[in-house]
């Protein structure tokens, strides 16, 4: 039985690849602008600081799973989602781990990125990857930096508009041609700016459930701090990092995401890479080396927002 169900799974991956190579020959290389993943590996359980977020997306996972119970109670699943918040702060996370929980083939596009190769032209592409998750469902199809439909990274503010209604419109077409009943997939989209944000897409039966992605309190970055140093302990293989004072640590993080947490600790770990090119083995991180890192971060970070203002241009 196991290899039958592995044989499956390997023809439903190479149908998927062919399906989108042949996307990629109708409207360009889709190399890293659209992505699928047909056995999503992030569980909500390695998503830290996020109990309501975390909470609001496994009931989505129903929707998936058990779209019936919905119709049971008179109503129909919800097609779309809108995960809203700071940079950083794990929302691409939480999509791949809502697919997890459901058993659902992940597809990840990349707006941005479609959008500056595409232009307007982005529309048929969004409908045809819809199209293609609602032939394979269950899918969780994942609209990453959604404030991208703009199109003001790429047009003047009256071209822009115009450009930007055709695309939204014809992503809310497709999304109103849905059979939520039947269709067994969330459409879930991601921003860190809900100021640009077309309000047809969150209109009723579209993407009109809002979860918000918060930058997380002190508790919420401790519980990020542990999941990664696990994580990189397992990928490494040994133990990485000594006993950590979160009491100096935490407190020097506020206002920091779950993204700059993990950068941190990637600079005191290749702290320790430079730290042995003579061939000696450095001693595991340390308090003093993580307070460290933080420094050298807020430094670099402020250096980044100066040059994305033009101040170094």
């Amino acid at each position: 039985m196991a290899k039958n169900a592995d044989d499956l799974q390997w023809a439903l991956q190479r149908r998927l690849e062919d399906v989108f190579a042949k996307l990629g020959e109708k409207y360009g290389d889709l190399t890293g602008r659209v992505e699928m993943r047909l056995r999503p590996d992030v569980s909500f359980d390695e998503v830290g600081g996020l109990p309501q977020a975390k909470a609001a997306l496994q009931g989505f996972a129903t929707a998936l799973q058990h779209p019936e119970r919905y119709l049971e109670w008179g109503i129909t699943p919800p097609k779309g989602i809108l995960l809203y918040g700071p940079p950083g702060t794990g929302k691409t996370t939480l999509a791949r781990a809502l697919a997890t929980s459901a058993g659902a083939i992940y597809y990840h596009l990349k707006l941005l990125n479609l959008t500056s190769k595409f232009g307007a032209n982005t529309g048929e592409i969004l409908q045809e990857s819809l199209r293609i998750a609602i032939g394979e469902k269950p899918g969780v199809l994942l609209l990453d930096e959604a404030d991208a439909l703009s199109l003001d990274h790429l047009l003047p503010p009256p071209q822009a508009r115009e450009s930007s209604a055709r695309l939204v419109a014809a992503l809310c077409e497709k999304l109103d041609a849905v059979d939520a009943a039947t269709a067994r997939v969330l459409v879930v989209a991601a921003t860190s700016r809900t100021d640009v944000i077309d309000p047809s897409l969150v209109a009723p039966g579209r993407l009109d459930h809002l979860v918000e992605v918060p930058l997380p309190d002190p508790a919420g970055q401790r519980e990020i701090l542990d999941l990664q140093r696990a994580k990189l302990e397992r990928k490494g293989g040994r133990a990485l990092f000594s006993e950590i004072d979160y009491d100096k640590v935490v407190p020097l993080m506020g206002g920091m995401s779950g993204g700059d947490i993990s950068d941190i600790l990637r600079r005191a770990l290749e702290a320790k890479v430079h730290g042995s090119t003579d061939g000696t083995t450095p001693p595991p991180v340390s308090t003093d080396d993580l307070l460290v890192a933080v420094e050298t971060y807020r430094r670099v970070r402020g250096v980044v927002e100066k040059i994305r203002y033009g101040q170094y241009l």
